[in-house]
């Protein structure tokens, strides 16, 4: 929020694995905080792990594996955005001080 704030017009979230849920949440919770153009790109990454033997003689064990990766760009302005891009998503309609409900991410009604 500090970033956005401070007058820098975009944020990229970048995660891997497990921590992709981590940054579909924190890029929800902005998105109804303030309005922010989004554009989210999926790719696969590759991870080689090298170890190296503690004891002369052994081989060397290389692994490698896939991992999902997500980036998620966050803008106040479309300035560096393709509006037509697949992974673009406009800002949400949602007036400030308006309550939501965010396990649905609807305006609640006001009784």
């Amino acid at each position: 929020m500090n970033i956005l704030e401070s007058g820098s017009n975009h944020v990229e979230l970048r995660a891997m694995g497990k921590a992709i849920n981590k940054a579909v949440t924190i890029a929800e919770i902005l998105k109804r905080k303030m309005p922010l153009h989004q554009i989210t790109t999926l790719s696969s990454c590759e991870i080689v792990n090298v170890y190296e033997p503690l004891e002369e003689g052994l081989d060397t064990v290389v692994n490698q594996h896939y991992v999902s990766c997500l980036t998620i760009t966050l803008s106040r302005d479309l300035t560096g955005i393709d509006v037509n891009d697949k992974g673009y998503q406009p800002p949400l309609e949602i007036q400030p001080g308006q309550p939501v409900d965010y396990n649905t991410g609807k305006i609640v009604a006001a009784s």
